[in-house]
């Protein structure tokens, strides 16, 4: 009898643990956001572009983007009755520029719903006639009613602006920019600080994957440069993101290899 009993408490204690288990587990979402692959525009020129995706719950719904400043801007962004983003009118949330490389665009809808594999909402995009023309534009966060949305699945689109530069952002903190871009066997990363910090530098390719960490590197107040040769046996044809960390923040540069 008493033998039966701990059998009978063992199994009931392995039942409890084993809820108490999935109780806790994450879960893990399947919310998604994609930008074309490839946008071309003219300085000056706007063109509207479907965010296409998954969300797996309505309500209150906040996308985050990221984008070169220098090649576009946003200008505008439109939910519909037939899009996730039921809202008339989008609030926009953020709407600011980090750097010479790197701007943040967050709009909202408090009545968007669920859907899946259909656009979210439009954007619009406008070309910038600055030092740059092939830039970048993905989004890089889903909010789902004041809770960030983890396991979230998201691309990176290419930006191609063509014409001639008519206007500079001048650098005083971030990445200037490399030299050659597109390169094959060699290029230099040029990036300016207003103080002296320690940093690293990232090589993400176009799915965010991390190719090369390199760092820390002591920097100094003004311009600094890295000289990078990539290893050709890992590092395929394509568009890369470059990071650039510091203790201030991180600043990004899109750069294409063509070997």
């Amino acid at each position: 009898m008493q033998i039966i009993n701990f059998r009978l408490a063992f199994l009931q204690l392995t039942v409890l643990l084993g809820v108490a288990m999935c109780a806790v587990a994450p879960i893990r979402a399947a919310d998604e956001a994609f930008v074309p692959v490839v946008t071309t525009l003219q300085v000056g020129q706007r063109v509207r572009v479907a965010v296409i995706g998954t969300l797996e719950q309505g309500g209150d719904i906040k996308i985050t983007f990221r984008y070169n400043p220098t090649v576009m801007r946003i200008v505008g962004s439109q939910g519909s009755t037939t899009n996730a983003f039921r809202c008339s009118q989008l609030t926009v949330v953020e709407d600011r520029v980090e750097s010479a490389t790197s701007a943040i665009y967050t709009v909202g809808c408090p009545f968007s719903v669920s859907i899946a594999n259909d656009t979210l909402l439009t954007l619009d995009l406008e070309g910038i006639g600055g030092s740059d023309t092939v830039g970048f534009l993905q989004a890089e966060k889903i909010e789902a009613n004041g809770v960030e949305v983890v396991g979230a699945m998201f691309n990176s689109g290419e930006v191609v602006r063509t014409g001639g530069i008519t206007a500079r952002q001048k650098v005083t903190m971030g990445i200037t920019g490399n030299y050659p871009n597109p390169f094959s066997t060699h290029t230099r990363f040029v990036y300016t600080l207003d103080a002296p910090d320690v940093v690293t530098l990232f090589i993400r390719n176009a799915q965010g994957r991390l190719v090369k960490e390199i760092g820390p590197l002591n920097a100094t107040a003004g311009e600094n440069y890295y000289d990078y040769q990539p290893d050709l046996s890992q590092v395929a044809n394509g568009a890369y993101l470059l990071q650039l960390t510091t203790t201030g923040g991180s600043y990004y540069h899109p750069m294409t290899v063509m070997k």
